[in-house]
């Protein structure tokens, strides 16, 4: 099976995470700085989900978490726009 043919096929105009192959439910804002630290280089310039994000942050060691920006749901039902509340880094 190849990555993300566990996923639905679900809305064709849906993004889909070019690391994982997973639907983009998430839109979040980093600084370049930090986006360019952490993801690989030949997925710069793709969708990468806010999980592989974070786990690409673990791996490069970096903290992100008081730089999140915007974040967005938008799922099949419904979208939101969500407010940072409080936010800290594991390590």
């Amino acid at each position: 099976m190849r990555r993300g043919d566990e996923f639905e096929a679900g809305d064709p105009h849906r993004q889909t995470c070019k690391a994982c192959g997973a639907p983009d439910y998430w839109n979040f804002d980093v600084p370049d700085d930090i986006w360019t630290s952490v993801v690989p280089r030949d997925l710069q310039r793709g969708v990468v989900c806010l999980g592989c994000f974070d786990r690409f942050a673990k791996q490069c060691n970096v903290k992100y978490a008081a730089s999140l920006g915007q974040l967005f749901f938008a799922g099949e039902m419904a979208a939101f726009e969500l407010q940072v509340v409080r936010a800290s880094d594991y390590f």
